[in-house]
């Protein structure tokens, strides 16, 4: 998972610890697409992995498909979106977390529920940028290898992701206009780890 904890990483094989610093998946900060006063917007936030302030949201408000003010009112619902999509995976799968589950014992769930909370700040930038194609694909391929090198379970990742896109459109306003940006920034995050179970199914190298 790309951002263990310092409690998880003691238990952490060395080319896990060597890849996490890499498996930045948010390619914004480098996007040519983006003014240079957007891009440090993006390097800046992305740095101290928190959401983005509402002057740097009325700065990215320009573009016609930014999703700037919809982000604003969807970011203070980060938390409890990701409750709700653990709830509801769990509900599903209890089988998870328990013993000889894929997120057994519990620092593997916590890493989980961590790295869906990253997802959602990463696919929140996407639509404040406008730029659905938001990842990096250099960051991408690292944090695949880091999930193999984990043994991350992918259909319990990519269906909490799923979830996650679920509940957070359902707290959209009715007839918002940039929703469907929303949307296409899960969509292409989903498919990116789809993409990853692909890989796995096929045993293709990455």
């Amino acid at each position: 998972m790309n951002d263990a904890n310092p409690a998880s990483q003691a238990s952490l094989s060395a080319r896990a610890l060597a890849l996490i610093p890499k498996a930045r998946i948010l390619g914004l900060p480098g996007d040519p697409r983006l003014s240079v006063a957007q891009r440090t917007i993006f390097a800046e936030a992305d740095e101290q992995r928190r959401q983005l302030r509402p002057d740097e949201l009325h700065h990215l408000s320009d573009n016609p498909r930014s999703a700037a003010r919809l982000v604003g009112i969807l970011q203070p619902e980060a938390e409890a979106l990701v409750a709700r999509a653990r709830s509801q995976l769990l509900e599903e799968k209890p089988e998870l977390i328990q013993p000889g589950g894929g997120l057994y014992p519990p620092f593997r769930a916590a890493a989980c529920w961590r790295d869906l909370w990253q997802f959602l700040r990463c696919v929140l930038y996407g639509a404040a940028s406008g730029i659905v194609d938001f990842t990096s694909p250099r960051g991408v391929q690292a944090m695949e290898l880091l999930y193999q090198e984990l043994h991350v379970p992918l259909g319990a990742m990519v269906r909490g992701l799923e979830l996650l896109k679920q509940h957070t459109i359902a707290l959209c306003p009715i007839h918002q206009p940039t929703g469907d940006t929303v949307v296409a920034c899960f969509d292409h995050l989903i498919g990116s780890l789809r993409g990853f179970q692909a890989n796995q199914q096929q045993g293709h190298p990455t």
